[in-house]
């Protein structure tokens, strides 16, 4: 692992004081395809979730109705 290494989430709950550096290949939630953690893959996606829930639904157009003759 290099100098900028992230810190794992579930390693470092046993210590709070401590950060404890990702395993990175060594570890079951790491993904190699995407060099992530699943942790952070999956925050990532509810993230883009929540953002398009939050956006506004566009309406279907109705037909307008004719003006009687």
């Amino acid at each position: 692992m290099t100098a900028s290494t992230p810190i794992c989430p579930i390693l470092s709950i046993r210590n709070p004081t401590v950060d404890e550096l990702c395993l990175g290949a060594d570890c079951a939630l790491y993904l190699p395809a995407v060099k992530k953690c699943s942790l952070v893959y999956l925050g990532f996606k509810a993230m883009l979730e929540v953002q398009r829930l939050q956006q506004p639904q566009a309406q279907p157009q109705q037909p307008q109705a004719r003006p009687p003759q």
